[in-house]
């Protein structure tokens, strides 16, 4: 697995706010998306803190293509498993 993906998959795990950051990102359309990401550059903008480096990654990385899905067919996989 795409350590990146690992990572944000047992942060999702651990904090379930995250994973429904990423499911509400998930539902999204395109266009959405693309204002939401808007909007994160500009808030992230003049921000340097390792906390705030840390979120700005996070939510590139969900927003990237199909990584939304992938995060949650993983969370959901590892849960599957944990029965």
């Amino acid at each position: 697995m795409d350590p990146i993906l690992d990572e944000v998959v047992r942060a999702c795990i651990e904090d379930r706010r995250l994973l429904e950051i990423v499911k509400n990102i998930q539902r999204m359309t395109d266009e959405e998306r693309d204002f939401f990401e808007r909007k994160l550059s500009f808030y992230f903008m003049n921000r340097s803190s390792e906390e705030d480096v840390q979120s700005y990654r996070f939510f590139k990385y969900v927003l990237e293509g199909d990584n939304a899905s992938r995060i949650l067919e993983e969370v959901e996989r590892y849960e599957g498993n944990k029965r």
